[in-house]
C-alpha cells in the first residue's frame, strides 16, 4: 500500500517503479480507468504492454451520457457489443 497526494503521471510512475523494485515483471496488459496521468504512466513504466480501458468504467461513462429514455436500452446494446464473440457480430 502506498499513498500519494495526486494522480499525476509522475505519482503513478513512481508507484509502478516501486512495484517493479519489489519484483513486478513481465507485465503484458494493464487494465484501468481512462485517467490521463495513469495511462501515460503505464506507457512509460511498461513499454510494450497493452493498455485496455476498464469495461465497467466505460459502461458507466456511456450510461451517464445517455438521455434517460435510452439509458437501459443503450447500456444493454453496449454490453452486447463488449461481449460479442467477434468484431463482425459486435
Amino acid at each position: 500500500l502506498r499513498i500519494d497526494d495526486s494522480e499525476s503521471t509522475d505519482a503513478w510512475k513512481n508507484y509502478f517503479d516501486w512495484l517493479k523494485a519489489r519484483g513486478l515483471k513481465g507485465v503484458d496488459v494493464v487494465i484501468s480507468n481512462d485517467h490521463g496521468g495513469l495511462v501515460k504512466a503505464v506507457q512509460k513504466a511498461f513499454q510494450g504492454a497493452t493498455w485496455q480501458r476498464c469495461q465497467a468504467h466505460f459502461l458507466r461513462n456511456v450510461y451517464d451520457r445517455l438521455p434517460k429514455s435510452l439509458k437501459h436500452e443503450g447500456t444493454e446494446q453496449v454490453k452486447a457489443m463488449l461481449q460479442a464473440p467477434n468484431v463482425k457480430t459486435a
